[in-house]
């Protein structure tokens, strides 16, 4: 493996510039890279599957599942008041920036797939076993097969038991199993697609903001209840009002937003699939974090433009839902919509299957 294969995201020769390394090893960096030849698998020599688009989609997939869908109504219901709500998801996207980071940091040191475990080489197997434990225990995408279940019983308007929530969200996960470990090509291309289709909604359900604030659709004839929002819930007089400053729920809410951004590193994964990979890391996670941070921002304030506060409050994991149908009515609102978040749900899990696949092997193939 040559030295171009390897490239930190940061100039080894800074001042200061630290990377992680064996504790026996103690040589210039320059004479690292080449310890870490003799560490690293050679990269694969069959045709990679994975160009700048589709590893961008793998990274978007992954972070917008059902995060800004289904909490924002929980963390706004914590903080009390817009102002304190936009003000955690800042915070909540400026630590997702620093993770990201060091996960960059790893893909453009160790670029293959599962690199993050090529850094801690004692004791063997150590970090193999932690990484499969956290990627069978933690890393698996349930939640948002869940959501899947709940938006799709909910376009159709049925009173689903518990059953019937696990039974569709277990046979979704078997589907896209079965897709995935038949259809490669096939599974990629539908998760592409998926992908731009949620980026489509996120950018539908950010300019319904636009929309209220242009057009204020009002009809005398509408009930109280079906009216969108006609003040101004964003001036500066009323945007901090009610908020609730518990360390616990801001902390809680600040976790939640967080994980509304789990998958920035997903590309990382795949690495071996990837086409120029280092270039790749560089610019796909910057681009999934802007993309991400900018429609989850925008969605949120479509929701207070649209719903009214309280309702936000007590919407649960529907909030989505209860935007679409106030504004274009019962059967756009409540059919359409859910319908197509539950679709970019199922984007999400087939991007986290995909990604999980490869994890297994890299993980136990070397200590």
């Amino acid at each position: 493996m040559s030295n171009t294969e390897i490239e930190p995201l940061l100039d080894s020769a800074a001042p200061g510039y630290d990377t992680v390394h064996d504790p026996s090893y103690d040589s210039p960096p320059d004479a690292l890279h080449s310890g870490f030849q003799n560490k690293l698998p050679e990269a694969p020599s069959h045709r990679k599957a994975l160009n700048w688009s589709s590893a961008y989609i793998l990274v978007i997939s992954r972070v917008i599942g059902s995060g800004v869908f289904a909490t924002p109504g929980s963390i706004v219901k914590s903080a009390g008041s817009i102002g304190l709500t936009l003000l955690l998801w800042l915070v909540g996207t400026i630590l997702a920036a620093c993770g990201m980071a060091v996960s960059m940091e790893f893909g453009c040191m160790l670029p293959r797939s599962g690199g993050d475990k090529y850094a801690y080489r004692r004791p063997k197997f150590l970090a193999s076993t932690l990484i499969a434990v956290q990627a069978v225990l933690l890393g698996f995408t349930a939640s948002n097969s869940i959501i899947f279940a709940k938006y799709t019983l909910f376009a159709f308007n049925i009173e689903p038991t518990e059953y019937q929530h696990k039974a569709l969200a277990v046979g979704l996960l078997t589907l896209i199993t079965i897709v995935h470990g038949c259809f490669l090509k096939t599974g990629i291309w539908i998760q592409n697609i998926l992908g731009w289709v949620k980026i489509f909604l996120i950018m539908a359900m950010s300019l319904t903001g636009i929309w209220v604030i242009l057009l204020r659709p009002y009809d005398e004839s509408m009930s109280e209840s079906d009216r969108v929002v006609t003040n101004n819930p964003l001036a500066w007089d009323t945007l901090w009002e009610g908020s609730n400053w518990s360390w616990s729920l801001i902390s809680t809410s600040i976790f939640k937003i967080f994980y509304s951004y789990a998958g920035l590193n997903n590309v990382n994964n795949v690495l071996n699939e990837v086409k120029d990979p280092i270039k790749t890391v560089k610019t796909v996670c910057p681009a999934g974090l802007l993309t991400a941070g900018a429609l989850y921002f925008l969605a949120n304030i479509s929701y207070f433009l649209v719903v009214p506060l309280d309702e936000i409050k007590n919407s649960g994991e529907l909030v989505a839902g209860l935007l679409f149908e106030r504004l274009f009515g019962a059967h756009v609102g409540r059919v359409l919509f859910p319908l197509a978040i539950a679709i970019s749900a199922a984007g999400n899990v087939m991007v986290v299957t995909f990604a999980l696949v490869w994890t297994p092997g890299s993980l136990f193939e070397y200590p």
